[in-house]
């Protein structure tokens, strides 16, 4: 019975390209395209929001057990809704932080590879498309297989806010890919670039 091979979790970047005219050709790319994350500014200004959001909860919170009320379920089911509200923009001020972390060690260690980098030919055997509400793609996973039968899955994120990707800009099962990996580093980053199927010509 043939065996069937699970793809690897996304640790490569997929690079969209106008041509893949030769697949184990070309340069290595200068740096992954990471999606642009808040700098410091974007990070205070919304920290400044989130202290004034935390600071009207805690009014709203205070103002519960002080006026007048249905009861005490009443005052302590709007008190843990509201300390709830309060702390969700500071999920997400961390989870931003912590995701840009993650992108700049990513380009760190690309960096320190790229000079050894060398490229392979592979082919996408799956992939798995993530939808905003208006249809348009706001990611997408590939799983690659090389030549050798090995596997790995790379992903394609939006760069910026205000790009737009449509769906037949989305390379389909059997699209040829060209996967930079840089030999004895398992740690760094591999690109998978992929030619857009939209293009003609």
């Amino acid at each position: 019975m043939p065996t069937t091979r699970a793809a690897q979790p996304a640790t490569g970047v997929v690079h969209l390209v106008e041509r893949l005219d030769d697949v184990t050709g070309a340069t290595a790319p200068l740096a992954l395209r990471l999606p642009r994350r808040l700098g410091t500014p974007g990070r205070l200004a919304f920290a400044a929001a989130a202290v004034v959001a935390t600071a009207v909860v805690s009014w709203g919170i205070v103002l519960l057990w002080t006026e007048e009320t249905p009861g005490w379920w009443f005052s302590l089911l709007f008190s843990v809704l509201l300390g709830a509200m309060g702390l969700v923009p500071w999920f997400l001020l961390a989870g931003s932080i912590g995701a840009a972390r993650e992108d700049r060690e990513a380009q760190a260690a690309w960096s320190a590879a790229r000079g050894s980098a060398t490229s392979t030919a592979g082919r996408v055997v799956a992939r798995r498309t993530q939808l905003a509400e208006e249809g348009t793609p706001t990611s997408f996973e590939l799983d690659v297989e090389l030549a050798d039968g090995s596997r790995l899955t790379a992903e394609w994120r939006l760069e910026r806010a205000a790009e737009r990707l449509l769906q037949s800009q989305v390379p389909g099962v059997g699209a040829v890919v060209r996967v930079w990996r840089a030999a004895g580093m398992p740690e760094a980053p591999v690109v998978v670039e992929v030619a857009d199927p939209s293009v003609v010509g």
